[in-house]
């Protein structure tokens, strides 16, 4: 459906005396493997077509459904001289802008970044790939155009990286070269080397899914005037993906892998990095949000059993929401436990979901949208334009049914918020379902120069069959949104998640504590199991135990001869599944 643009009188200034020039990307391509059709955008913006402002996330695919409208990535923290500066994307209105393709040039010397505008005209452009092209040119050494084009390596002689485009060298000379037998990096051996300091595997810098969609783009390559801010200078190497599964969430569901690279000289403080999403599920007019906190999960559900009107899914109407999977590095003994996990400053620990903000679609108030470089940040940290931060309850701004003054990060968190007993819903607040958008972010956390983060996304969809109540789709997607993170935990191998497909979750589990550091107990008393099969995995996919549970005993104890590390706990009887991490500390 066609926006409702910011209108706006911006003033811009040179940020650089050696300010670039290059053109706005305009490339776009499909992402179509399975039972989505997603538009991806090259300019960090995905999901829709900029010039006709018409949206394409439809799943399921050829049905003319879409689920969400327009996403992007948005960034943001402070210089040494404790300037803000913030990339992000929205409508690209009256051609505002954040971002441009390709590979940024660092001066030898100065230190200098700059990126020419033919090398933005080079990588206006997205590269697809899939893993069949690949298994037919290591089988039979036919090579697709997508492998012949590949963009491996870097311009070294104009100051760019060596590597770009990740690629499995032959014969280990540094040089993409598909006659030598070099070829975009697909793992086909499904075996990823393991982190010897944190003991974690380590499975970045591949090709994922059936199909591959590489680009990179950058955030010097003009000035900005989406949010009027200086550049940070970061380069950013981009994959969407997905698979064609018979599991139905993966079936429903792309992932997106960004590799963010401070290449300035300079170190940004308290950055928050995360993805904005408008969301629009089916006939956008009468949409809810909330989000899952121990998830990781923001989603839009609709605000009735019935998505009528243009565009709308009808009855039973579909959730869909997006799920952080992994995040930055957090800082050294920061005292947070960043990930959810039960564990403060361990090894490795990375930033998940700190935040879940939404606004709305109105301009010049406080709960509206962004106009300056202040504004996305703070959104990014669930603080509204006026500087008010979001409180527990109501309308987060301390009004209406269920307000409290004390402050919160997570908007809408039903009953997953630990802090908080009372469930909190836009529902329940007493709010107007309507077209909404929110923010999914992470942080704080430091990058210093040179300084490499992650960050990885999956967009799940998911609908019931349930009648006369939207929200249990939402329980759908929960599920979902667990068979996708034990999927991304093993690296994408399907081992993982074997059996788990349209499976009714076992209620009444309960293990504690968890995590331990000697044994922990699965009390299945109230599960109603009469017979059951407990299964134990690394995150990788191993299995290490096998066991049979027939109503006795109740409690089952595990853990006394486990290394230190996360598990994967799944209990099975029938169509009727149940599966957890369980993590054992040192």
């Amino acid at each position: 459906m066609k926006k409702t643009l910011l209108t706006l009188l911006m003033f811009f200034i040179a940020i650089y005396s050696n300010a670039q020039n290059c053109p706005s990307p305009s490339a776009q391509i499909d992402l179509d493997v399975n039972n989505v059709r997603a538009k991806i955008l090259n300019g960090g913006d995905l999901w829709w077509n900029p010039t006709t402002q018409i949206n394409t996330y439809e799943v399921p695919i050829g049905s003319s459904k879409n689920a969400l409208f327009c996403g992007s990535i948005w960034i943001g923290g402070f210089d040494a001289s404790n300037q803000l500066l913030t990339a992000a994307q929205t409508y690209r209105q009256a051609g505002a802008n954040d971002f441009w393709a390709g590979p940024i040039s660092v001066a030898p010397g100065s230190g200098n970044l700059s990126i020419a505008p033919a090398t933005c005209t080079l990588y206006n452009n997205l590269f697809a790939i899939t893993k069949a092209e690949i298994n037919t040119f290591v089988t039979f050494g036919i090579a697709s155009s997508g492998i012949v084009s590949w963009p491996g390596n870097g311009n070294v002689s104009a100051g760019q990286l060596p590597f770009l485009a990740p690629f499995f060298d032959a014969n280990n000379d540094g040089i993409y070269n598909h006659t030598s037998g070099d070829y975009p990096y697909f793992n086909l051996s499904g075996n990823y080397p393991v982190n010897q300091t944190t003991g974690l595997t380590e499975c970045n810098d591949y090709l994922f899914g059936d199909k591959s969609i590489w680009w990179v783009f950058n955030d010097i390559g003009n000035v900005k005037t989406e949010t009027n801010s200086g550049p940070i200078g970061l380069e950013i190497r981009a994959q969407a993906f997905a698979y064609s599964a018979t599991n139905s969430a993966i079936n429903n569901t792309t992932f997106y892998k960004y590799q963010i690279i401070n290449r300035s000289s300079g170190t940004l403080f308290q950055t928050h990095l995360g993805s904005w999403v408008d969301a629009d599920l089916g006939n956008a007019s009468d949409d809810y949000v909330g989000c899952d906190v121990g998830r990781d999960l923001g989603y839009v559900y609709n605000g009735d059993p019935d998505d009528d009107g243009g565009g709308g899914y009808g009855i039973n109407p579909p959730a869909c929401g997006l799920d952080f999977l992994q995040g930055p590095l957090a800082d050294a003994n920061d005292g947070i436990d960043n990930n959810h996990n039960g564990i403060t400053d361990e090894l490795g620990e990375v930033c998940l979901m700190s935040s879940f903000m939404y606004y709305n679609n109105v301009n010049g108030t406080p709960t509206g949208n962004p106009n300056n470089t202040l504004d996305y940040y703070n959104y990014l940290k669930s603080i509204w334009i006026d500087g008010t931060p979001v409180t527990y309850g109501g309308d987060g701004r301390g009004s209406g049914t269920g307000a409290t003054t004390t402050p919160t990060t997570f908007m809408y968190p039903n009953n997953t918020n630990p802090l908080f007993p009372t469930p909190w819903t836009m529902g329940n607040s007493g709010t107007q379902a309507n077209d909404m958008r929110f923010i999914v972010s992470s942080g704080p956390f430091t990058m210093q120069p040179g300084e490499v983060c992650y960050m990885t996304n999956a967009v799940v969809w998911a609908r019931t069959t349930v009648s006369g109540n939207p929200l249990p789709s939402v329980s759908e997607l929960q599920a979902a949104s667990d068979v996708v993170q034990l999927f991304f935990d093993s690296c994408f191998k399907f081992s993982a998640i074997s059996g788990i497909n349209n499976h009714e979750e076992i209620s009444g589990v309960k293990i504690s504590p968890n995590p331990f550091k000697t044994s922990c107990t699965i009390h299945l008393e109230q599960t109603n199991l009469k017979s059951a099969e407990i299964s134990l995995h690394t995150v990788a996919g191993k299995l290490i135990s096998l066991s049979k549970y027939n109503q006795v005993p109740d409690v089952i104890n595990l853990g006394d001869d486990l290394k230190a590390g996360v598990y994967i706990i799944n209990i099975r009887e029938g169509s009727r599944i149940y599966a957890e991490k369980i993590i054992k500390l040192e």
